[in-house]
């Protein structure tokens, strides 16, 4: 298919969208060469020109805002490479988003770095927060949002390809901490939950919350752990908070990492938990 500006409107605006609602769903973003080699591999496009990969981004975000005028602007997550921020094209809608005509000009994101970011980071914690993207994607398009199929990897350390180990009691413990957000701690009690999350690196997270503008990464160990399973997971919560930072297209975002356990952590563990600003809660015994 060529790469013209109509086809770019007609046939990659969907597919793109597709990608972004996904990238807002696990707060990551994708960026301007991710999406145009997809466009290219997975729908067809010849090669398209980094220049043009606006158009289809612009495009997208006039159908929604049609249909939603006050919708969040999911282009924000389409980014720079360098910088993991949108380039100028971005900065018209973001100037009618935040009434502030000063980002339109076309050299603003280069003369006022600190004032793009912030302002960039603003809106994607009210594309993060956003819980209609499925209804947009279905008016906008007429069709379900597909659901993703599961990353491909080629390594095989026995992580990052399911849980057929999983035991019983991990289980359940991963399963109720998923349905008790409130339980963990009372303000997560309407954040959206998620159990398995696979991230950009591969790793899968037992459980993470979603909340207006915190993530919550949850490592679970039962009551089978010992010490060493335990002193693995705190490790586990550094890795899960340092590559959810880097996934978050945000500045400084507010990533939380927390060791969920049935037993109490040995005092050298809890030592290790506080120098390294993770999280512990002591769940309940379950009947598996």
């Amino acid at each position: 298919m060529r790469s013209t500006w109509e086809n770019l409107k007609q046939h990659a605006s969907k597919p793109l969208t597709q990608w972004l609602i996904q990238a807002a769903k696990s707060r990551s973003c994708i960026t301007y060469k991710e999406a145009k080699l997809r466009l290219e591999t997975e729908i067809g496009f010849d090669t398209i020109f980094s220049s043009m990969m606006g158009v289809p981004a612009g495009e997208l975000m006039e159908q929604i805002l049609a249909f939603r005028p006050d919708c969040p602007l999911l282009n924000i997550l389409l980014v720079r490479q360098d910088n993991q921020m949108p380039g100028d094209g971005a900065g018209p809608f973001m100037a009618d988003y935040l009434n502030d005509p000063k980002l339109k000009s076309r050299d603003f994101r280069e003369k006022n770095p600190k004032k793009w970011r912030e302002a960039c980071n603003k809106i994607a914690t009210d594309v993060y927060a956003f819980q209609d993207w499925e209804r947009v994607f279905r008016h906008v398009f007429g069709e379900r949002l597909p659901v993703p199929a599961p990353p491909i990897s080629s390594e095989r350390d026995g992580i990052m390809h399911g849980r057929s180990s999983e035991g019983k009691k991990h289980r359940t413990l991963r399963q109720w901490v998923m349905k008790n957000p409130d339980k963990i701690k009372s303000t997560y009690k309407n954040f959206r939950a998620e159990t398995e999350v696979v991230l950009e690196s591969a790793d899968r997270v037992d459980v993470v919350y979603y909340g207006p503008k915190s993530t919550v990464a949850l490592e679970v160990k039962s009551s089978y752990s010992n010490d060493s399973d335990l002193r693995r997971g705190i490790f586990q919560c550094i890795k899960y908070r340092a590559v959810m930072g880097a996934m978050d297209i945000r500045s400084g975002a507010d990533i939380v990492a927390i060791l969920v356990t049935q037993r109490r952590l040995p005092g050298h563990l809890a030592q290790l938990a506080r120098l390294h600003g993770i999280r512990h809660f002591k769940a309940p015994q379950l009947d598996a």
